[in-house]
């Protein structure tokens, strides 16, 4: 039975709420600012009506009521407590019928990228289709998991290779055993064809050519294999062998391939991109930090120590930047007084310069995390 007419359209009227024993009691025009919803529309919310305690029951999450209460007081603006979790949170606003435009709104502004598997752009031709979701989506079925497991392998065996090529041998007399250099080669060999022909499959497959050019990560796919081409192109001549050397640094980059395989290297992307504001605050707050103990610490130390580190402001900025990020290598040491009360300064400064936005930084990180992990619950099979 719901509520007397009188109640339903008084305004002036309070309105008892009962969330899971926790009373609530709001004026009848402060829900009505959104007549749409379960709470601002009477009708709706009458079925919810208890007539012998003349009060409305829900049996739902109290601590999340808190947000969606306050979402009518303050005219519309969501804030979710920290003891619910992002996707009860959503929850609680689908049963309140928020709308789902506020709905979406709130989950864009958390970073949550709602896409649905038809909303991909995919190949029109079926064959072209099956082979773009193999390499592009690992988790669109178990077929594209197996190629990213594989691709990471020739990852993992493309950076033992670069690292263990510059092992010397026991006796640095020696050269490395043939052996071993021809191991070390066929491995490379394969790395290449695999990381080769990826790119190839990916390039025809793809749906957006325009679109493919613009991704950065294609670009790293690149880098991963044309320093073995470039090598074998110019190994006989030997004016080229610095070219060479810039061409086999690049192969070091193989590492960032693993970020297409693997979710938590994206969301770390995309928390660097998001808190870029925090980022160069943090640069901006230690080059004017640099830029004054520089110069305070030259003037310091310089009569003390004129032929060490602190000879010029350019040579004690290494000292400062050690200081500030609390390295310590312990290759510049104050000896004056002076000095030394500035080295301290410049420790602590440097204390609050990092972890002060770094809060900020893991916050949003976890944000994103717990986004990732709704946007699967969304667009994976059940």
């Amino acid at each position: 039975q719901g509520p007397p007419p009188s109640v339903l359209y008084s305004n002036c009227s309070r309105v008892k709420i009962n969330v899971s024993g926790m009373m609530y009691e709001t004026f009848e025009s402060t829900l009505a600012r959104f007549p749409h919803t379960l709470l601002g529309c009477p009708v709706k919310r009458g079925k919810y009506f208890d007539s012998k305690r003349d009060e409305y029951f829900f049996n739902r999450n109290r601590n999340a009521f808190d947000a969606i209460l306050f979402f009518y007081q303050s005219d519309g603006l969501l804030v979710r407590p920290d003891t619910v979790p992002l996707k009860e949170f959503c929850n609680e606003m689908e049963f309140f019928e928020m709308g789902e435009d506020i709905v979406k709104s709130y989950m864009r502004d958390q970073g949550i990228i709602l896409e649905d598997a038809d909303q991909k752009d995919l190949p029109s031709n079926p064959t072209m289709r099956t082979v773009w979701l193999w390499l592009e989506y690992p988790n669109s079925s178990d077929s594209a998991k197996l190629v990213a497991c594989w691709s990471i392998m020739f990852i993992l065996i493309s950076i033992f290779v670069i690292c263990a090529e510059t092992i010397p041998p026991e006796n640095p007399e020696e050269l490395i055993s043939e052996a071993t250099f021809t191991l070390y080669s066929c491995l490379e060999l394969a790395c290449v064809a695999w990381f080769t022909m990826e790119l190839i499959m990916r390039v025809i497959s793809c749906p957006n050519k325009l679109k493919f050019a613009m991704d950065f990560s294609n670009y790293i796919d690149l880098a991963a294999i044309l320093p073995y081409f470039v090598e074998n192109a110019i190994q006989s001549a030997a004016d080229y062998v610095e070219l060479m050397n810039a061409f086999r640094l690049l192969r070091v980059f193989r590492i960032f391939k693993l970020a297409r395989h693997m979710e938590e290297l994206k969301i770390l992307g995309r928390t660097i991109i998001a808190t870029w504001r925090e980022l160069m605050m943090i640069l901006f707050f230690i080059l004017i930090s640099m830029v004054m103990f520089s110069g305070c610490t030259y003037y310091a130390e310089f009569d003390a120590q004129p032929d060490g580190v602190f000879s010029s402001i350019p040579d004690t900025a290494w000292f400062v930047i050690v200081t500030l990020t609390n390295v310590g290598y312990g290759d510049a040491v104050p000896v004056t007084p002076i000095g030394k009360l500035l080295g301290t300064m410049c420790a602590l400064v440097g204390v609050l310069a990092i972890a002060l936005p770094s809060p900020v930084i893991a916050t949003r990180f976890k944000q994103f995390y717990d986004a990732e992990k709704i946007r699967k619950n969304e667009i994976e099979p059940q």
